[in-house]
Protein backbone atom coordinates (compact mmCIF):
# COMPACT_ATOMS: atom_id res chain seq x y z
CA UNK A 1 0.00 0.00 0.00
CA UNK A 2 2.53 2.40 1.06
CA UNK A 3 4.19 1.76 -2.25
CA UNK A 4 1.67 2.19 -4.12
CA UNK A 5 1.34 6.14 -2.47
CA UNK A 6 4.50 6.61 -3.15
CA UNK A 7 3.93 6.21 -6.78
CA UNK A 8 1.07 7.71 -7.34
CA UNK A 9 2.73 10.81 -5.40
CA UNK A 10 5.86 10.50 -8.26
CA UNK A 11 3.61 10.32 -11.06
CA UNK A 12 1.38 13.57 -10.09
CA UNK A 13 4.80 15.62 -9.44
CA UNK A 14 6.00 14.55 -13.07
CA UNK A 15 2.58 15.42 -14.33
CA UNK A 16 3.12 18.39 -12.57
CA UNK A 17 6.31 19.35 -14.31
CA UNK A 18 5.35 18.80 -17.15
CA UNK A 19 1.60 21.02 -16.81
CA UNK A 20 3.99 23.77 -15.95
CA UNK A 21 6.81 23.36 -19.09
CA UNK A 22 3.87 23.56 -21.01
CA UNK A 23 2.29 26.78 -20.03
CA UNK A 24 5.90 27.90 -20.51
CA UNK A 25 5.69 26.69 -24.06
CA UNK A 26 2.79 28.10 -24.65
CA UNK A 27 3.45 31.77 -23.56
CA UNK A 28 6.89 31.52 -25.35
CA UNK A 29 5.02 30.58 -28.66
CA UNK A 30 2.51 33.51 -28.32
CA UNK A 31 5.06 36.00 -27.01
CA UNK A 32 6.79 34.24 -30.81
CA UNK A 33 3.72 34.89 -32.45
CA UNK A 34 3.14 38.77 -31.34
CA UNK A 35 6.73 39.49 -32.58
CA UNK A 36 6.20 38.12 -35.89
CA UNK A 37 2.90 39.68 -36.53
CA UNK A 38 2.42 43.18 -34.75
CA UNK A 39 4.43 46.03 -35.96
CA UNK A 40 7.80 46.52 -34.13
CA UNK A 41 8.44 49.55 -32.23
CA UNK A 42 11.43 51.28 -30.38
CA UNK A 43 10.25 53.65 -27.31
CA UNK A 44 12.53 56.29 -26.85
CA UNK A 45 12.29 58.60 -23.87
CA UNK A 46 12.01 62.53 -25.09
CA UNK A 47 12.90 65.55 -22.36
CA UNK A 48 13.17 69.01 -23.65
CA UNK A 49 12.92 72.34 -20.32
CA UNK A 50 10.35 74.64 -19.72
CA UNK A 51 10.91 78.03 -22.18
CA UNK A 52 11.33 78.66 -25.50
CA UNK A 53 13.79 75.53 -25.80
CA UNK A 54 10.69 73.68 -25.45
CA UNK A 55 9.09 75.32 -28.72
CA UNK A 56 11.51 73.12 -30.32
CA UNK A 57 9.42 69.93 -29.51
CA UNK A 58 5.91 71.71 -29.46
CA UNK A 59 5.07 70.12 -33.31
CA UNK A 60 6.95 66.93 -33.36
CA UNK A 61 4.93 63.59 -33.60
CA UNK A 62 4.88 61.20 -30.94
CA UNK A 63 6.40 58.90 -33.26
CA UNK A 64 8.65 58.45 -36.21
CA UNK A 65 8.50 55.47 -39.17
CA UNK A 66 11.83 54.67 -41.53
CA UNK A 67 12.15 52.15 -43.95
CA UNK A 68 12.62 48.84 -40.83
CA UNK A 69 11.03 50.91 -37.55
CA UNK A 70 8.48 52.42 -36.11
CA UNK A 71 9.56 54.69 -33.10
CA UNK A 72 7.55 55.80 -30.00
CA UNK A 73 8.65 59.24 -28.66
CA UNK A 74 7.43 59.82 -25.28
CA UNK A 75 7.90 63.38 -24.54
CA UNK A 76 8.35 65.40 -21.55
CA UNK A 77 8.40 68.70 -21.07
CA UNK A 78 10.59 69.27 -17.32
CA UNK A 79 11.43 72.46 -15.54
CA UNK A 80 14.63 74.39 -16.55
CA UNK A 81 16.29 73.22 -13.05
CA UNK A 82 15.97 69.62 -13.53
CA UNK A 83 16.82 68.90 -17.24
CA UNK A 84 20.31 68.01 -16.79
CA UNK A 85 19.49 65.04 -13.97
CA UNK A 86 16.11 64.46 -16.41
CA UNK A 87 18.88 64.07 -19.69
CA UNK A 88 20.88 61.76 -18.41
CA UNK A 89 17.98 59.44 -17.92
CA UNK A 90 16.55 59.99 -21.38
CA UNK A 91 17.44 58.62 -24.71
CA UNK A 92 17.26 62.20 -26.33
CA UNK A 93 16.83 65.48 -25.21
CA UNK A 94 17.13 69.48 -25.56
CA UNK A 95 19.76 70.79 -23.16
CA UNK A 96 21.19 73.92 -22.35
CA UNK A 97 24.54 74.44 -24.99
CA UNK A 98 27.34 74.38 -22.65
CA UNK A 99 25.62 71.43 -20.55
CA UNK A 100 25.93 69.16 -23.74
CA UNK A 101 29.66 69.90 -23.45
CA UNK A 102 29.57 69.17 -20.05
CA UNK A 103 27.56 66.50 -20.10
CA UNK A 104 29.85 64.75 -22.71
CA UNK A 105 33.26 65.80 -20.93
CA UNK A 106 32.22 64.49 -17.90
CA UNK A 107 32.38 60.85 -19.40
CA UNK A 108 28.98 60.19 -20.70
CA UNK A 109 28.24 58.58 -23.58
CA UNK A 110 26.11 61.23 -25.79
CA UNK A 111 26.43 63.11 -29.46
CA UNK A 112 25.54 66.29 -30.13
CA UNK A 113 22.65 66.46 -33.25
CA UNK A 114 21.87 69.81 -33.59
CA UNK A 115 21.41 73.61 -32.10
CA UNK A 116 17.64 74.24 -31.69
CA UNK A 117 17.47 77.70 -29.95
CA UNK A 118 19.66 80.59 -31.14
CA UNK A 119 19.36 83.26 -28.32
CA UNK A 120 16.49 85.38 -27.88
CA UNK A 121 18.10 87.95 -25.17
CA UNK A 122 17.17 91.74 -25.09
CA UNK A 123 18.26 94.88 -23.04
CA UNK A 124 15.49 96.21 -21.54
CA UNK A 125 15.26 100.03 -20.08
CA UNK A 126 12.55 101.65 -17.32
CA UNK A 127 13.21 104.99 -19.38
CA UNK A 128 12.88 105.65 -23.02
CA UNK A 129 16.69 106.02 -23.48
CA UNK A 130 18.75 106.06 -27.14
CA UNK A 131 21.18 103.35 -26.85
CA UNK A 132 23.65 102.80 -29.82
CA UNK A 133 26.33 100.99 -27.63
CA UNK A 134 27.06 99.22 -24.45
CA UNK A 135 28.89 102.37 -23.31
CA UNK A 136 25.49 103.79 -21.96
CA UNK A 137 25.54 101.28 -19.11
CA UNK A 138 28.48 102.60 -17.03
CA UNK A 139 27.37 104.21 -13.95
CA UNK A 140 24.04 101.78 -13.86
CA UNK A 141 22.23 98.57 -12.64
CA UNK A 142 21.44 96.04 -15.10
CA UNK A 143 19.15 93.82 -13.72
CA UNK A 144 19.40 90.14 -15.17
CA UNK A 145 18.61 86.41 -15.36
CA UNK A 146 20.64 83.40 -15.52
CA UNK A 147 23.61 83.57 -13.46
CA UNK A 148 26.56 81.68 -15.00
CA UNK A 149 24.24 80.51 -18.02
CA UNK A 150 25.29 80.72 -21.90
CA UNK A 151 23.11 84.21 -22.38
CA UNK A 152 25.16 85.57 -19.09
CA UNK A 153 28.51 84.79 -20.47
CA UNK A 154 27.80 86.36 -23.74
CA UNK A 155 26.54 89.67 -22.08
CA UNK A 156 30.14 89.76 -19.78
CA UNK A 157 32.22 88.63 -23.41
CA UNK A 158 30.54 91.74 -24.95
CA UNK A 159 31.11 93.73 -21.67
CA UNK A 160 34.64 92.61 -21.97
CA UNK A 161 35.18 92.71 -25.74
CA UNK A 162 34.03 96.94 -25.07
CA UNK A 163 36.70 97.29 -22.30
CA UNK A 164 33.61 97.74 -19.60
CA UNK A 165 34.61 96.88 -16.12
CA UNK A 166 31.65 95.09 -14.71
CA UNK A 167 30.90 93.16 -11.33
CA UNK A 168 27.92 91.42 -9.42
CA UNK A 169 26.51 94.06 -6.75
CA UNK A 170 23.60 95.87 -5.00
CA UNK A 171 24.42 99.10 -6.04
CA UNK A 172 25.24 101.44 -8.85
CA UNK A 173 29.34 102.74 -9.18
CA UNK A 174 30.41 105.19 -11.30
CA UNK A 175 32.36 103.89 -13.95
CA UNK A 176 31.03 100.61 -14.32
CA UNK A 177 28.00 98.11 -14.85
CA UNK A 178 27.00 96.28 -11.52
CA UNK A 179 24.66 93.33 -12.26
CA UNK A 180 22.33 91.93 -9.90
CA UNK A 181 20.88 88.53 -10.71
CA UNK A 182 17.66 87.41 -10.13
CA UNK A 183 15.36 83.82 -10.82
CA UNK A 184 13.63 84.72 -13.54
CA UNK A 185 11.74 87.40 -15.59
CA UNK A 186 9.05 88.16 -13.39
CA UNK A 187 11.42 89.07 -10.86
CA UNK A 188 13.42 91.38 -13.15
CA UNK A 189 10.27 93.31 -14.34
CA UNK A 190 9.43 93.82 -10.71
CA UNK A 191 12.68 95.38 -9.85
CA UNK A 192 12.99 97.75 -12.83
CA UNK A 193 9.42 98.56 -12.14
CA UNK A 194 10.14 99.86 -8.62
CA UNK A 195 13.09 101.68 -10.22
CA UNK A 196 10.69 103.37 -12.53
CA UNK A 197 8.41 104.73 -9.90
CA UNK A 198 11.53 106.10 -7.98
CA UNK A 199 12.58 107.70 -11.68
CA UNK A 200 15.83 106.01 -11.93
CA UNK A 201 16.94 104.51 -14.77
CA UNK A 202 17.90 101.11 -14.61
CA UNK A 203 18.10 98.42 -17.26
CA UNK A 204 17.09 94.36 -17.54
CA UNK A 205 18.44 91.31 -19.30
CA UNK A 206 15.43 89.63 -20.02
CA UNK A 207 14.58 86.71 -22.76
CA UNK A 208 11.47 86.32 -24.86
CA UNK A 209 8.86 85.97 -23.99
CA UNK A 210 8.97 87.84 -21.30
CA UNK A 211 10.92 90.74 -23.42
CA UNK A 212 7.51 91.25 -24.49
CA UNK A 213 5.62 91.05 -21.33
CA UNK A 214 7.72 93.54 -20.08
CA UNK A 215 6.88 96.09 -22.86
CA UNK A 216 3.37 95.69 -22.14
CA UNK A 217 4.01 97.01 -18.60
CA UNK A 218 5.70 100.17 -20.10
CA UNK A 219 9.82 99.26 -20.77
CA UNK A 220 11.55 99.76 -23.44
CA UNK A 221 13.92 97.56 -25.62
CA UNK A 222 17.28 98.97 -26.10
CA UNK A 223 19.25 96.53 -27.76
CA UNK A 224 19.07 93.19 -29.15
CA UNK A 225 22.01 91.05 -27.78
CA UNK A 226 22.09 88.00 -30.60
CA UNK A 227 22.73 90.75 -33.11
CA UNK A 228 25.13 92.54 -31.12
CA UNK A 229 26.97 89.37 -30.48
CA UNK A 230 27.27 88.63 -34.81
CA UNK A 231 28.29 91.45 -35.35
CA UNK A 232 30.82 91.24 -32.07
CA UNK A 233 31.81 87.85 -33.28
CA UNK A 234 31.95 88.24 -37.10
CA UNK A 235 29.25 85.51 -37.31
CA UNK A 236 27.28 84.54 -40.28
CA UNK A 237 24.35 83.34 -37.99
CA UNK A 238 22.21 86.54 -36.09
CA UNK A 239 22.68 84.61 -32.42
CA UNK A 240 24.55 82.08 -30.77
CA UNK A 241 23.90 78.59 -29.79
CA UNK A 242 21.61 78.43 -26.85
CA UNK A 243 19.85 75.28 -26.90
CA UNK A 244 21.07 71.90 -28.19
CA UNK A 245 19.70 68.48 -28.89
CA UNK A 246 21.55 65.95 -28.17
CA UNK A 247 20.96 61.61 -27.81
CA UNK A 248 22.63 58.78 -26.51
CA UNK A 249 25.71 57.54 -29.15
CA UNK A 250 23.88 54.09 -29.10
CA UNK A 251 20.41 55.88 -30.37
CA UNK A 252 22.40 57.22 -32.71
CA UNK A 253 23.64 54.22 -34.41
CA UNK A 254 20.32 54.18 -36.39
CA UNK A 255 21.21 56.57 -38.80
CA UNK A 256 17.71 56.01 -40.50
CA UNK A 257 15.87 57.10 -37.76
CA UNK A 258 18.29 59.88 -37.01
CA UNK A 259 17.94 61.41 -40.06
CA UNK A 260 14.07 61.27 -39.94
CA UNK A 261 14.01 62.69 -36.20
CA UNK A 262 16.33 66.09 -37.33
CA UNK A 263 13.75 66.47 -40.77
CA UNK A 264 11.04 66.55 -38.35
CA UNK A 265 12.95 69.07 -35.60
CA UNK A 266 14.07 71.35 -38.66
CA UNK A 267 10.06 70.54 -40.12
CA UNK A 268 8.67 72.00 -36.62
CA UNK A 269 10.24 75.16 -36.88
CA UNK A 270 8.88 76.55 -39.49
CA UNK A 271 5.51 74.98 -38.29
CA UNK A 272 5.74 76.83 -34.76
CA UNK A 273 6.27 79.98 -36.39
CA UNK A 274 3.17 79.72 -38.54
CA UNK A 275 1.27 78.80 -35.97
CA UNK A 276 2.73 79.88 -32.95
CA UNK A 277 -0.40 79.47 -30.37
CA UNK A 278 -1.00 75.64 -31.53
CA UNK A 279 2.80 75.31 -30.31
CA UNK A 280 2.17 76.57 -27.08
CA UNK A 281 -0.86 74.57 -26.31
CA UNK A 282 0.70 71.89 -28.01
CA UNK A 283 3.52 72.33 -24.51
CA UNK A 284 1.02 72.92 -22.51
CA UNK A 285 -0.43 69.79 -22.90
CA UNK A 286 3.12 68.22 -22.04
CA UNK A 287 3.71 70.88 -18.92
CA UNK A 288 0.64 72.36 -17.68
CA UNK A 289 3.08 74.64 -15.39
CA UNK A 290 5.17 76.09 -18.23
CA UNK A 291 5.99 79.40 -18.58
CA UNK A 292 5.22 80.02 -21.98
CA UNK A 293 2.04 82.26 -22.10
CA UNK A 294 -1.21 81.91 -24.50
CA UNK A 295 -1.47 84.55 -27.12
CA UNK A 296 2.18 84.38 -28.14
CA UNK A 297 2.17 86.01 -31.30
CA UNK A 298 4.67 85.01 -34.91
CA UNK A 299 6.47 88.02 -33.91
CA UNK A 300 7.53 87.51 -30.59
CA UNK A 301 8.14 83.50 -31.81
CA UNK A 302 10.57 84.50 -34.03
CA UNK A 303 12.57 86.38 -31.69
CA UNK A 304 12.33 82.98 -29.99
CA UNK A 305 14.97 82.05 -32.66
CA UNK A 306 13.77 78.63 -33.04
CA UNK A 307 15.97 77.14 -35.57
CA UNK A 308 18.13 74.04 -36.43
CA UNK A 309 21.78 74.16 -37.27
CA UNK A 310 22.64 70.68 -37.31
CA UNK A 311 26.28 69.25 -37.39
CA UNK A 312 28.36 68.70 -38.31
CA UNK A 313 28.35 71.53 -40.39
CA UNK A 314 27.07 73.79 -37.62
CA UNK A 315 30.20 72.44 -35.05
CA UNK A 316 32.18 75.81 -36.20
CA UNK A 317 28.90 77.77 -35.00
CA UNK A 318 28.54 75.82 -32.06
CA UNK A 319 32.60 75.69 -31.09
CA UNK A 320 32.42 79.95 -31.14
CA UNK A 321 30.44 80.01 -28.51
CA UNK A 322 31.79 77.43 -26.54
CA UNK A 323 35.55 79.69 -27.12
CA UNK A 324 33.73 82.57 -25.63
CA UNK A 325 32.06 81.18 -22.47
CA UNK A 326 35.72 79.76 -21.42
CA UNK A 327 37.78 82.81 -21.52
CA UNK A 328 35.01 83.66 -18.56
CA UNK A 329 34.46 80.26 -16.49
CA UNK A 330 35.57 77.33 -18.36
CA UNK A 331 34.20 75.28 -15.97
CA UNK A 332 30.71 75.48 -17.47
CA UNK A 333 31.22 73.36 -20.59
CA UNK A 334 33.21 70.96 -18.53
CA UNK A 335 36.91 72.51 -18.98
CA UNK A 336 37.72 71.96 -22.22
CA UNK A 337 36.14 72.00 -25.85
CA UNK A 338 34.59 68.51 -26.63
CA UNK A 339 36.51 66.42 -29.20
CA UNK A 340 35.22 65.76 -32.62
CA UNK A 341 33.82 62.04 -31.14
CA UNK A 342 31.13 64.46 -29.66
CA UNK A 343 29.58 65.94 -33.27
CA UNK A 344 26.96 63.88 -34.78
CA UNK A 345 28.43 62.72 -38.17
CA UNK A 346 25.71 61.98 -39.95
Amino acid sequence: MKKFIVILIIVAVFASVFAFAGCDNKNNNNNNTNDNTEDASVNYTFVAPDGAPALAIAGLSDSITTDTDTYKLNMKVVSSTSIGTEALKSDIAIVPANMAAKLYNGGNDIRLLSVVTNGNLFLMSSGETEMTDLEALKGRMVYSIGQGSVPDMIFQSLLRSNDIVYKQGEYAVAGMVVIKYFLNGNEVINQMALAQKSGNIVYGMLAEPAVTMAKGKGFFEVMDMQSLWAESAQSEYQGYAQAVLIAKASVCEDKQFIAKLLDAVSANAKSVAEDPEKAVLAIKELYPQTTLQNGMTKEVVKRCNIAAVTMPSGKAYYEQMLETVMKINDSIIGGKLPNDNFYYAG
